[in-house]
């Protein structure tokens, strides 16, 4: 029985050793649990905390995009103010030029032949604009109160002083935004200085925009703008033809008697030969009227219509429209047809001798196009880019002021815009202390560079490069 009970206590001895090492086990195994209990849990701790920012960087990104939101309409709310102002600016010029040269004895001076010959370097030929007409020359001069041009007469054209001083007489008195004025004279070498009009001829800058570099494109002028120029144009013609005590008719106005300044207003050139008396102004002022309707032909057109007025009044508005200058953007359809049928009425004047066409319903008339066009372009209307690749339109920040050119050294001026060195030196060096742009007097004359600004413009012309390159 000892034996026997011996054996049983080693058997349960033995059953006991494997119940502790499965207990022990057991421990082991609850604990590796337990372990990756915490780590699980520590774990959904730090998911949980991580779609948390997640959730309020979401919600930060939602506010955000609403606030980004907000700031592009109201830049785009400043882009319209800020264009507005620009056409503001541009009248203005154009008004306070006439109002500085009506200070100077009233409008005009008498220049000596040293001061003629000093502006012009002794009448150089590099500083010869034209010739041409009763004018032999016409000269850049450079006189203290700036640039001007200097138009002597033809050696051929006998002018008594008398007659000379009748002319002086009557241009010097004459003054409005859109006539080019004449800011002095010389007698003995029977001269005349008038304003200087930067950029040149309308005629110029219509028929010499269709060229292949991103340069001549830059200087088309937009839709809006020839309709703005436009009405410019006949605000000088209407000026002329109700001038009192006696009215005056152009007789020759074209695309190259209308010049433009340095802000793209158009003022009337060579009006100095055509006053004419009450009956000779009743039966010539339709020439004007026709001749305007050309004008806006090669506005619409891009094309010179010069001989071609019959061929043109054969033309529907419709057939007119399809000719539109690409160069000009995309014109609006309706005020693309207004535009041109009040265009064919002026040319067809002569051919109807009951029409109650005049310059003062023709201006009633571009007003209510151009009252259009600007509600249009205040609303952000049809994007205003040439037909051509995108990647030839200029950006106008990349274009100078002053040159109308892309800027290669642009320098911040105390007005807050950037300039062409060699251009804004130019302005401050003649002894302007007022801005180009706002006509503000600057409250100093310092130039910073503007290198983000030439950076961004060298960027854009070695990729409008690449790109010009990849099409070849």
């Amino acid at each position: 029985m000892r034996m026997e009970m011996e054996k049983e206590l080693e058997a349960e001895k033995e059953h006991m050793s494997e119940v502790v090492s499965d207990i022990e086990e057991s421990k082991s195994r609850l604990g590796s649990v337990v372990e990756l209990q915490n780590e699980l849990s520590n774990k959904l701790q730090i998911s949980t905390l991580a779609k948390t920012h997640a959730e309020a960087q979401l919600e930060k990104a939602v506010r955000t995009r609403g606030e980004m939101v907000r700031d592009i309409e109201e830049l785009r709310r400043q882009r319209d103010v800020l264009n507005r102002r620009i056409e503001f600016c541009r009248e203005k010029d154009a008004i306070s030029m006439v109002a500085k040269v009506n200070e100077l004895s009233c409008g005009y001076r008498e220049y000596t032949i040293e001061e003629i010959r000093s502006a012009t370097h002794e009448f150089s030929e590099s500083l010869r604009l034209k010739s041409g007409g009763d004018w032999s020359y016409v000269y850049r001069g450079r006189m203290k109160h700036g640039t001007v041009a200097i138009k002597t007469l033809n050696s051929s054209a006998e002018l008594s002083d008398e007659v000379f001083h009748a002319k002086v007489n009557l241009l010097g008195h004459i003054r409005h935004p859109n006539l080019v004025a004449m800011v002095g004279f010389c007698l003995e070498l029977k001269c005349m200085v008038f304003e200087y009009m930067h950029n040149g001829s309308l005629r110029d800058m219509l028929f010499s925009s269709h060229g292949s570099s991103f340069r001549t494109r830059s200087r088309a002028l937009r839709w809006h703008d020839r309709i703005r120029v436009a009405v410019q144009v006949c605000l000088g013609l209407s000026f002329l033809h109700l001038i009192q005590p006696r009215p005056m008719v152009h007789g020759h106005l074209s695309t190259s008697s209308i010049l433009l300044d340095r802000n793209h207003v158009a003022k009337i050139s060579g009006y100095e030969f055509s006053q004419e008396d009450h009956d000779e102004y009743v039966s010539d002022v339709g020439l004007d009227i026709r001749a305007f309707g050309v004008v806006m032909c090669e506005l619409l057109t891009g094309k010179n219509w010069a001989g071609l007025v019959e061929q043109a009044m054969t033309l529907d508005k419709a057939a007119l429209v399809q000719n539109v200058d690409e160069t000009s953007g995309d014109w609006p359809l309706d005020l693309a047809e207004e535009f041109a049928g009040l265009a064919l009425r002026c040319l067809s004047i002569d051919c109807e001798p009951n029409t109650d066409l005049n310059i003062s319903r023709v201006m009633e008339n571009l007003n209510k196009i151009k009252n259009r066009a600007d509600a249009l372009m205040a609303r952000g209307g049809p994007q205003v880019v040439s037909n051509d690749d995108d990647t030839d339109d200029v950006p106008r920040v990349f274009i100078c002021p002053i040159f109308q050119d892309i800027m290669k050294d642009p320098h911040v001026a105390a007005d807050g815009f950037s300039y062409e060195l060699e251009a804004i030196s130019e302005w401050l060096s003649t002894g302007h202390d007022t801005s180009p742009m706002t006509n503000l007097r600057l409250i100093h004359t310092n130039l910073t560079p503007n290198r983000t600004l030439r950076s961004l413009i060298q960027d854009w012309q070695n990729k409008t490069s690449r790109r010009g390159s990849s099409v070849q």
